[in-house]
């Protein structure tokens, strides 16, 4: 059974469309949103999680019926995506034990034992709470109803270096569990190397590329030729073409070399791409601006 299906799902705003959107999660996976800033990414969970009203799409969580029964299957669902500014003017104790009223499976110790963790003052009100400090109290309270699926949106962003690596144990401990899942939207290269299965990238609403994460290490490679023919420079799988000296990007090193034997052209070096290197070019570059 897959952890979250979504199939055209779309919403037309204003300036800015997201969709539509094909989706599945395999149980026991992390999958990672990666994109610019505006690509989509927020949007998208929050389309998931209903706090934004969808144009069109069907969408199943664990085999049920997204449409339906929604106060079922959001119990399956944790997420931490900043929706709790309308409680402000809460502590953070007293935010807990509204939220608790919400999930029957609550657990009030994981919810002491992880504030503790994260060195977090319950005593505080939210609107006191730093960005970072707000950052770690969703992440807590996206876990404490021992869900099975879990949606971070950028939860790491503007935490401290060793906040950030206890998310990221948490992160894993969660997923111990076989049968959990991870949707994480993240702008950190470390997250998505350590941490995620699947790779699906945003840009302007729609997923451009989707990849598993460890097909990049055998696909991806920066090749120095002897020289650069016709049918590498319109090669579909030649996403950069340089001259001096002559080289070329692929995302598909086994067709292109391929075409190099063929063609008895000389390859002087090969260097596989990062993932880092590869994120890069799939958010930032343009083939038509070659």
């Amino acid at each position: 059974m897959h952890a979250l299906e979504v199939k055209d799902l779309s919403r037309s705003f204003r300036k800015f469309k997201i969709g539509p959107l094909n989706l599945t999660v395999e149980q026991g996976s992390i999958t990672g949103l990666v994109g610019a800033n505006g690509s989509g990414k927020t949007t998208f969970f929050r389309l998931l999680m209903k706090v934004l009203k969808k144009d069109s799409g069907q969408g199943k969580v664990f085999g049920k019926d997204w449409s339906k029964n929604e106060d079922e299957w959001k119990k399956q669902v944790g997420y931490a995506g900043e929706l709790l500014s309308g409680y402000h003017f809460l502590t953070i104790r007293k935010l807990a034990k509204l939220i608790s009223r919400w999930y029957p499976a609550w657990d009030h110790e994981q919810f002491e034992q992880l504030s503790r963790r994260y060195d977090i003052d319950l005593d505080e009100k939210y609107e006191k709470c730093s960005k970072g400090t707000k950052k770690k109290i969703d992440f807590i309270l996206s876990l404490c109803h021992h869900p099975s699926l879990l949606l971070l949106d950028e939860p790491t962003a503007g935490v401290d270096i060793v906040s950030r690596r206890k998310m990221k144990e948490d992160i894993l401990t969660f997923m111990e569990h076989e049968e959990k899942s991870v949707i994480l939207a993240t702008h950190t290269i470390d997250e998505v190397h350590q941490l995620c299965d699947e790779i699906k990238v945003l840009e302007s609403g729609k997923i451009v590329h989707s990849f598993n994460k460890d097909d990049i290490y055998e696909s991806w490679a920066r090749i120095w030729v002897s020289e650069l023919s016709d049918n590498l420079k319109h090669h579909p799988n030649v996403l950069k073409l340089e001259t001096s000296p002559p080289q070329i990007v692929t995302n598909h090193r086994a067709s292109i070399e391929a075409v190099l034997q063929t063609e008895n052209l000389t390859v002087y070096q090969i260097h596989r791409l990062s993932l880092e290197e590869v994120l890069e070019y799939l958010i930032d570059y343009k083939k038509n601006a070659l």
